[in-house]
């Protein structure tokens, strides 16, 4: 059995891929989406094999590499290492062999796929005529040695369904990953909703400093009016009210300035940085 890895600049992760590949696997390949000595040199101390793959990222065209490079094999298990790829995931895709599938698909879901264009609505199920190999995003893919041949042999701008009869060809599309359900709800979402998002996210500096600072200027500030509004003598209890509303205030103050810092550095590093490239 062979697994074949598809990866772009995850140079840190092929190492513990490869190495627990091939506890599954005969022999463990890394297709790299163009040339990276670090990831070479990492694939190939882990036992595994790198293959430079300068076309697009289309199943025929990466069955092709591999009938070229390193020929055929009874059973080959692919999958497009990324962000979204964990490694716990790969005892289930490399158990996917045994469905005796000639090929076997799963496709991105759609609000995960990079490709432009994504021709299905958002309620509408998948079927081996919903992609073409170059509209849609392969995360697993398993073929035997003839299913490879007649992949390699596809055009780009055909689908699965293409594929003759008499072969025994299975299409999913996996489910959404938390980023990408949220990438949906957002696509929707008002303009503020998706700058709130942003704040959250980057973890914005008027979000973390700023929102605390107010809301401790504002307390302090009415608790010391409190204190002024009581009249008369003042004894221990408010004057200890008193001290905790200058210190809160004085919190509240040092947030805001805090968050202003922050915020007009991070600006200044951004015109840096695009000055510098």
């Amino acid at each position: 059995m062979r697994l074949v890895f598809v990866a772009r600049g995850q140079s840190l992760r092929l190492g513990s891929a490869v190495t627990r590949g091939l506890d599954f696997a005969d022999e463990v390949i890394v297709i790299g989406l163009g040339d990276d000595e670090e990831a070479r040199s990492l694939v190939e101390v882990a036992g595994g094999t790198y293959i430079v793959h300068d076309e697009d990222s289309h199943a025929p065209l990466l069955a092709r590499t591999l009938l070229d490079t390193v020929g055929e094999c009874e059973q080959t298990v692919a999958i497009g290492l990324d962000d979204h790829w964990k490694l716990r995931n790969l005892p289930h895709q490399m158990a996917l062999t045994r469905a005796g599938h000639d090929i076997y698909i799963a496709f991105k879901h759609r609000s995960d796929s990079e490709k432009a264009d994504v021709p299905l609505s958002d309620d509408e199920q998948v079927t081996e005529g919903s992609y073409t190999y170059s509209q849609a995003d392969i995360s697993v893919m398993c073929m035997t040695g003839e299913g490879l041949r007649i992949l390699a042999d596809c055009d780009v701008h055909t689908s699965p369904a293409d594929l003759p009869e008499e072969m025994d060809v299975r299409i999913i599309e996996l489910d959404a990953t938390p980023i990408g359900r949220q990438r949906e709800s957002l696509t929707s979402a008002s303009r503020f909703a998706q700058f709130f998002y942003w704040m959250l996210e980057s973890k914005h500096p008027l979000l973390l400093f700023g929102i605390p600072g107010i809301t401790f200027f504002v307390l302090g500030f009415k608790m010391a009016k409190a204190v002024m509004d009581i009249g008369g003598p003042h004894d221990t209890v408010s004057l200890g009210v008193a001290l905790a509303a200058f210190a809160v205030t004085l919190v509240g103050v040092l947030s805001l300035v805090t968050s202003l810092l922050l915020y007009g550095i991070g600006k200044q590093i951004d015109k840096i940085q695009v000055e510098q490239t």
